[in-house]
């Protein structure tokens, strides 16, 4: 259930990633509001990527041991549960950001159009962003509690797996926001070069 549901994720962040990179040119002339949600449309996909990554550097890391004479897991079950709460800390703000933008142009689209696809759309994204807004205020003192927890604990071996978890972090932290720029960037460049081959003016 857990592999589908990060195929999922990484699917939809690339989709998105993808997205913006066929309207990244255009909005990014006209600037206003539509470029804004077009940000706040990739720091999405960022963040969706961030998450799959921390998932599998995390299951990574419980699999491969340190070296004898006292093998371990370079990440026990403990440190694995402080990354994943650490990455939705790091993430959540960003979504919930994000998906205010994108849902308030939902709804701007749905007036405009005032058709039942917009509406859907619009209604779907609400109900989405309060779905986050609501599992947040349960979820965000709760990992904050677990990272607080584990980093104060003994058994986070003198900071060496602490050290561990925060580099892990930062490096899917990394790889989200690269992965959605090199998306992006590469499906901008197609479309102006597809625009440039038609004899369409660039932006």
């Amino acid at each position: 259930m857990i592999v589908l549901l990060w195929l999922l994720n990484f699917a939809i962040s690339w989709v998105n990633a993808w997205g913006c990179g066929k309207s990244w040119n255009e909005s990014k002339h006209s600037g206003g509001f539509a470029h804004l949600t077009n940000w706040s449309a990739a720091i999405m996909s960022a963040c969706g990527f961030t998450w799959c990554y921390t998932l599998l550097l995390g299951f990574l890391g419980t699999q491969f041991e340190t070296k004898p004479p006292h093998p371990h897991p370079y990440l026990s079950q403990a440190a694995f549960d402080a990354m994943q709460s650490l990455g939705y800390l790091v993430v959540i703000l960003p979504i919930l950001g994000s998906g205010i933008v994108i849902t308030l142009a939902m709804w701007r689209q749905a007036y405009r159009d005032r058709s039942f696809g917009s509406g859907a759309v619009a209604g779907y994204d609400t109900f989405a962003q309060i779905y986050n807004i609501a599992h947040a205020f349960h979820d965000v003192p709760r990992s904050f509690d677990l990272v607080s927890s584990f980093f104060s604990s003994k058994d986070d071996d003198d900071g060496v797996s602490g050290k561990i978890v925060i580099a892990l972090v930062l490096i899917a932290v990394a790889g989200g926001i690269l992965t959605t720029y090199a998306i992006l960037t590469a499906t901008a460049r197609g479309v102006a070069r597809n625009k440039a081959l038609a004899g369409c003016p660039e932006y």
